[in-house]
């Protein structure tokens, strides 16, 4: 264990965590990929759907794309940092220290949140909307945030929430963002904190903890909207555990123990078809890089089985891809210039160099990207952006 984490479980006292329509799936599908006679996987030709933006239909698979010149945003707005107030003036690091974002499989925005620790009290949400057509739309500052908070507020009520490295525990859930709990400002020790933000009222509520025993959390989380519930995988504090948040009833199920150490700095992402998952990130201390889990959201249970994936590294972008039927994986703690295809079933990873404008410049080698993008399945693409003070970028993907 490094020496930061050995400082955060230490400070945390372990001995007792607008778009419009188009953005909405209403293209027409594109075709399955087509595979041909002896060939391992299949054929990198773009598709193109009835109202894929120009500035996404133009480009290459595997190209990417800054944002910026003939592309940037039809707002003005050219990076985070250019939109973000006066109150957070040298204080708006929220991307770098191990944080990402809500994980948006659906719609055009990507959401942005981070911060923590001694790195950044700046709890703001911003967002950045790919929908256009020569253009994107491009950064709107989603919530302001509140200057000075390190405390935590009431269960039930709404309030300003502090500022974590996210991690991989934050997921959109369409009407609403999650945000579990994270490495909080100042003292770097996990935190209890279990929120929803309403994107409509803009408010952020306090839901009840997830265990009255090591109630922190730091790690992964997967939202499944059709069930109404979202797991939550445990790295950093109880280390095994999980447990299933009912969004409807706003309580949790049992929390449980999976039978091994789950990954450092891990990424989940699942196909609902299947119900089927995938865990990447860093050695779990036993040499597992990787799981696959199943996931039974009745029961709310899952198994877990130690997977042979290494080399893709750490707080990366993970995302289940159901018109390819595979997972893609990008911008961990050492790659910012490969976009990986990891089959489901076999696990076999398919290495695709990046063009364009690749590599993908982070502030820091090693955090990684988490949930810090939106997949735009219906343009075949991915939304994303590595830092502050550089434009978001597309990824097209075949």
């Amino acid at each position: 264990m490094s020496t930061r984490r050995n400082f955060l479980m230490t400070s945390v006292g372990l001995v007792s965590a607008a778009a419009p329509l188009m953005g909405r799936s209403q293209a027409l599908p594109c075709p399955p990929p087509q595979v041909s006679a002896g060939a391992t996987n299949p054929t990198a030709t773009a598709c193109t759907s009835s109202n894929m933006p120009a500035y996404i239909a133009s480009m290459s698979p595997f190209q990417v794309r800054s944002l910026i010149g003939n592309y940037a945003p039809s707002n003005g707005t050219s990076t985070l940092r250019s939109l973000m107030p006066s109150m957070w003036s040298g204080n708006d690091d929220i991307m770098r220290p191990w944080s990402g974002g809500a994980k948006s499989t659906s719609g055009t925005k990507m959401y942005v949140h981070g911060g923590g620790h001694s790195d950044s009290s700046n709890n703001s949400l911003t967002s950045f909307d790919f929908a256009g057509n020569s253009q994107p739309t491009g950064w709107r500052l989603e919530n302001t945030g509140q200057t000075g908070v390190t405390s935590d507020f009431a269960t039930g009520s709404t309030g300003a929430p502090i500022s974590v490295h996210t991690y991989d525990g934050m997921v959109d859930m369409g009407a609403d963002l999650y945000r579990f709990g994270g490495s909080s400002y100042p003292s770097g020790g996990f935190t209890v904190q279990m929120l929803r933000y309403n994107k409509a009222a803009s408010t952020w509520t306090r839901l009840p903890n997830w265990a009255s025993s090591a109630p922190q959390f730091a790690g992964m989380a997967v939202g499944n909207p059709s069930t109404g519930k979202i797991l939550l995988m445990d790295r950093f504090v109880s280390y095994f555990t999980y447990a299933f948040y009912r969004v409807a009833t706003n309580d949790w199920s049992t929390r449980r123990n999976a039978s091994a150490q789950w990954v450092g700095d891990g990424s989940a992402a699942f196909d609902p078809v299947t119900n089927t998952g995938l865990v990447i990130g860093a050695n779990n201390e036993s040499g597992v890089f990787a799981f696959s889990i199943g996931i039974n959201w009745s029961a709310e249970t899952i198994t877990q089985t130690a997977r042979s994936i290494n080399g893709i590294g750490s707080g990366c972008a993970l995302i289940w891809d159901p018109t390819r039927a595979c997972y893609w994986s990008f911008g961990s703690s050492n790659n910012n210039s490969t976009l990986f295809e990891i089959n489901p079933t076999t696990f076999a990873v398919t290495p695709h160099t990046l063009t364009g404008d690749a590599p993908l410049l982070p502030e820091s080698s090693s955090h990684g990207h988490f949930g810090r993008w939106v997949f735009l399945n219906s343009w075949r693409a991915i939304g994303s952006v590595s830092s502050r003070t550089s434009p978001a970028f597309i990824v097209r993907l075949p």
